[in-house]
Parts: C-alpha cells; sequence; structure tokens
C-alpha cells in the first residue's frame, strides 16, 4: 500500500502537467490495469472484493490528491509570472506525446485521416466558440473567493462537465487530463483553487470547496462511465478512436496559447 500511495503521487503530478499522461505513468509503474479493473467492475462484485477494491482505490485517490496539492502552488506561481514560458514548456511536453498516441497505426488510411479531421473540425469550433465567449482569466474565481460569495449554477454545471470529461483522458495512456481542462479553458481556474486552499483553511473562507467538490463528482461519475466506454472504444474501433483524439490534441496547443 506504501508503495502504491507513492505511485500515486507520481500518478497525480503526472495529471497536473498539462501533455503529460497519467495513464501512461500508470502503465509505466504497473498500475493502471489493477486501477482500470477496480473502477470498471466495482458495482458488480461481491461485498468482500468491494471493500478490498474501495481500500486500493482510496489509496490511489490520496496518493494522486497530494501530488496534485503539492504541485499545484508551483504551477499557479509559473503561470502567474511567467505565463509565456509556462505554456511554452508545456508545449514542448505535448508535442512528443502526438506521434506517441498513433505511434505504429495506419496515418495513411481514409477512416484514421477522417476521424482526425473530426476531431481538428470540434477543436477548432471550441477555440472559436471560446474566443467568443471565454474569459481568459480568473479573475471571476478570485472574486468570489475573496468576496465569499456563492459561485454560479452554470458555472458549477460546467466544472462537473470539465471533471467528467477530463475523468475519461485520465484513464487512456497518452492523454492527459488537465491538457482537457485546458482546452475547456478551466485549467488555470482548478490550478488556483487547488493552490489556495491552504490560505482558504486559514481564513476559514469554505467556500473554496463547492467547486472543487463539484469538480471531483464529475471525475468520479466520469470514472465509472468511461472506464468501460472507453475501453469499449479503443477495443472495437481502436484506430479511429485514437486518431480523434490526435485531432483534437494538435489544435489544443492553438488553444493553449490564446489562453495566456
Amino acid at each position: 500500500m506504501l508503495l502504491l500511495f507513492l505511485k500515486s503521487i507520481i500518478i497525480g503530478i503526472a495529471n497536473i502537467i498539462p501533455g503529460v499522461s497519467g495513464g501512461t505513468l500508470a502503465v509505466m509503474l504497473n498500475v493502471y490495469d489493477p486501477i482500470t479493473e477496480k473502477i470498471g467492475n466495482f458495482f458488480l462484485v461481491d461485498r468482500k472484493t468491494k471493500v478490498s477494491y474501495f481500500l486500493y482505490l482510496l489509496v490511489v485517490l490520496i496518493g494522486a490528491g497530494t501530488g496534485i496539492f503539492l504541485f499545484a502552488n508551483l504551477i499557479k506561481y509559473s503561470i502567474t509570472n511567467f505565463p509565456k514560458i509556462t505554456v511554452g514548456v508545456f508545449t514542448l511536453l505535448i508535442l512528443p506525446s502526438i506521434p506517441y498516441i498513433v505511434k505504429g497505426l495506419d496515418y495513411k488510411k481514409r477512416k484514421n485521416i477522417l476521424s482526425f479531421i473530426y476531431g481538428a473540425i470540434i477543436m477548432i469550433v471550441f477555440i472559436f466558440l471560446s474566443l467568443k465567449f471565454g474569459d481568459k482569466t480568473t479573475g471571476a474565481v478570485t472574486i468570489q473567493l475573496v468576496e465569499n460569495t456563492n459561485f454560479a449554477t452554470s458555472y458549477l454545471i460546467k466544472l462537473f462537465f470539465c471533471g467528467l470529461v477530463a475523468a475519461g483522458a485520465m484513464i487512456i495512456p497518452g492523454i492527459s487530463g488537465s491538457l482537457l481542462l485546458m482546452m475547456l479553458g478551466e485549467y488555470y481556474n482548478v490550478v488556483y483553487l487547488i493552490s489556495s486552499l491552504s490560505l482558504a483553511l486559514k481564513d476559514k473562507n469554505y467556500i473554496i470547496f463547492i467547486p472543487l467538490i463539484v469538480l471531483a463528482l464529475g471525475v468520479g461519475a466520469g470514472l465509472v462511465i468511461f472506464s468501460k466506454g472507453i475501453n469499449y472504444l479503443l477495443k472495437n474501433y481502436r484506430e479511429r478512436t485514437l486518431f480523434f483524439i490526435e485531432g483534437i490534441i494538435v489544435f489544443s496547443i492553438i488553444q493553449m496559447w490564446l489562453s495566456i
């Protein structure tokens, strides 16, 4: 369990760095199969097995949470003081993952090309919408925390959806959940919230837990829902699924630079 906890810290750190895949780290550390198997079959096993699954996943959750919390302050500092350098580093981390995702697959196949194009189109539409309606800053979140006012229901719904989608990415080796959050315009907000936890607790500003709990619920739901759905797609339509994701990731780099 101690070894699992240490491995989970590494996975948590990976999950908060855009372009670095927590799923890939889980594979390298030999815990990917046990984690996905326990998440996917949690509600299908008997009570005794559920308890053992729960304890295993709890250690993973606490370890990953520890890694995220420890690294969030560093990310917040670098984004605040060196935004272009930080995004440049993120870009360099993402670029090697682009060929890795589709390594060994037939990139000339028509279905794969179309899947890539579909993913690219979705990302281009998302970039257009974020430019037209998005907020590039964390100002809204900052004001809410300072004034100790409630977060808008629409924003909490968006956070839940972001957690849902990011969780799906977390369990795919080669795909970065934090990159998905960046694409959805919530990465900097989430990092700010996590890094402000200790200060908020000191000031008894407990409202900070509301968005984080909503995000966590989205992640939990996403892990349960997507663990089976994504496994199905990867088993039955592996190449097309990976090329679709590839199209999204390539154009997400543009979104990263537009967000600073």
